[in-house]
């Protein structure tokens, strides 16, 4: 039986090759906390998530040190141990448990010797991926891009809007839309965007014309009857949930309808994040993850209720960690095909990696 030895957490503060812009804000650097776990028998594991202006370092090292000496295939009682012992921070903990439970899984199976999908039992060998665009676009580059992603196979693409200019925003959809072949669809992330019903509409309604796939985070999450009443008015479905930390609330995300974001690295590791799929499955939601492709095509590969995965390409820039993948993921017409390498496919280049860092530890 294996047992954690040693767990390395670091901050690193990756640029962008090209800065990019999302409504207001430019992105001119990504900010990852990043965790590195190994056992006894020398198996190593990977995690990786947004910082997001949260103090996630302090909350990564406090979990770890919950995992530090027990057994590898104890990562539920893990997973409790890491929340601590009272409610109130439980919140928090529960992103630093969340990277903490993947890079077990990761080592855990680099142990055993078998992809993580096939430990959670495959179901299939090949995920659509969803690629992202949006980042300071116009009605050309929208129509552009959308034509040179669908040559390639992607048969949903991903678009962020501004959501406070509806005529700009209807340029840049119209432009997507009537570049896309027959069958390729689109959906649009609003990004919390609008404080009401009324406000979130007409947006809405233009997306249900175009034959959009989804309208994606109208609201927060946590504003469920908002949610629930904007989707009784329409017949495109509504995709939240990838800032969800628990089960309770991607059961009323699910009751309230539509698709179901989960993210891995947010809402319980890979032991809640398919927890949460089953739960989708209990509604008949489909489920579409939050970014991270490489770990979360391996929970589509296990469970069919995963429609796609989300895919920031590497040519956009925008997610610079896929730079520092040991073995990147495989993406042949549209589809990611499953690796059959042993592990959750999230090994990193930690000494290049280590270059950006702002901040390291190491326990053992």
């Amino acid at each position: 039986m294996a047992g954690i030895e040693r767990m390395e957490v670091m901050t690193a503060r990756v640029p962008l090759e090209r800065p990019v812009q999302l409504g207001a804000l430019t992105i001119a650097q990504r900010d990852y906390v990043a965790l590195r776990l190994i056992l006894d028998d020398g198996a190593e594991g990977y995690a990786y998530g947004y910082d997001r202006g949260l103090p996630l370092f302090d909350i990564v090292a406090r979990a770890a040190q919950a995992y530090l000496g027990q057994p590898a295939e104890d990562r539920n009682r893990l997973r409790r141990l890491a929340l601590g012992p009272t409610p109130a921070p439980r919140a928090a903990m529960t992103r630093g448990m969340s990277l903490c439970d993947i890079a077990l899984w990761d080592a855990w199976c680099q142990s055993v010797g078998l992809p993580l999908w096939a430990a959670l039992g495959g179901a299939r060998r090949r995920l659509p991926v969803m690629p992202v665009i949006g980042y300071g676009m116009t009605p050309e580059r929208a129509a552009s891009e959308t034509a040179a992603l669908a040559a390639r196979g992607f048969q949903t693409i991903k678009c962020m809007i501004d959501g406070r200019d509806l005529a700009a925003d209807r340029a840049v959809m119209e432009a997507l839309a009537s570049a896309l072949p027959e069958g390729a669809r689109f959906g649009i992330d609003a990004h919390w965007s609008w404080g009401s019903v009324d406000e979130a509409l007409p947006w809405c309604r233009l997306a249900e014309r175009l034959g959009a796939a989804f309208v994606e985070d109208p609201f927060a999450p946590t504003q469920v009857h908002a949610i629930a009443a904007l989707a009784a008015r329409l017949d495109v479905p509504l995709a939240v949930g990838e800032d969800v930390i628990d089960l309770a609330g991607f059961r009323d995300l699910a009751a309230a309808g539509g698709i179901l974001r989960v993210d891995a690295s947010v809402s319980g590791g890979i032991s809640g994040a398919m927890e949460a799929i089953a739960l989708a499955r209990a509604f008949d939601r489909p489920v579409i993850p939050h970014v991270f492709p490489a770990l979360h095509a391996q929970l589509g590969f296990a469970c069919e209720a995963v429609r796609c995965v989300e895919m920031i390409m590497p040519e956009v820039g925008a997610d610079p960690i896929d730079q520092f993948f040991l073995a990147p993921p495989h993406i042949g017409n549209g589809d990611m095909l499953a690796p059959q390498a042993p592990g959750a496919g999230l090994a990193l280049d930690w000494e290049r990696l280590a270059a950006h860092a702002i901040r390291k530890d190491s326990f053992a």
